[in-house]
């Protein structure tokens, strides 16, 4: 279990968990690989929500951001976001392609995330009315701390969870 180092920008590639789900490879977003992302931000969420090719390139640039993704036969099929901050770890951003949920795609995702930023809790952020997301943090070991009334904008509430680590 780990993670090997490219010496290109140090990228990771994830051994497990994603080699249970066939197909499955999830490593470091490459430059080419932002607009295809997008893409999938695009399918994902509305488009208030999805991160632009812009956006994804500057977090991509950053040294503290991890942006990996997931390829099955070799097409992204969702990414996430994770950076270090001054408390721990965030979870900024967890896209998985519409077509592909359900599937174990988003878990193996974030248990990446997670190893790619050893050491400290993690939190995220995430819309309340999105159950399915808040059950796949919760079936991961998230657990809801406190609601943010406008945090997706006027009247759109954000709850944010958190996943102690030691």
């Amino acid at each position: 279990m780990g993670f090997r180092t490219s010496p290109d920008r140090d990228e990771y590639e994830a051994e497990s968990p994603a080699r249970s789900l066939p197909g499955l490879e999830i490593g470091s977003a490459g430059w080419r690989d932002l607009p295809a992302i997008a893409g999938v931000q695009r399918r994902a969420f509305l488009p208030r929500f999805a991160y632009s090719l812009s956006t994804l390139a500057i977090l991509w640039a950053l040294p503290w951001v991890q942006l990996l993704v997931a390829r099955r036969d070799g097409a992204i099929v969702g990414c996430v976001i994770a950076d270090r901050v001054l408390d721990g770890n965030r979870i900024v951003n967890l896209a998985v392609d519409p077509a592909a949920q359900r599937q174990g795609i988003g878990t193996a995702l974030l248990h990446a995330a997670e190893r790619a930023l050893p050491g400290g809790d993690m939190t995220l952020m995430v819309q309340s009315g999105n159950a399915s997301a808040r059950a796949l943090y919760r079936r991961v070991g998230y657990e809801e701390e406190s609601v943010h009334p406008h945090y997706y904008g006027s009247g759109g509430p954000g709850i944010k969870m958190r996943k102690a680590r030691r």
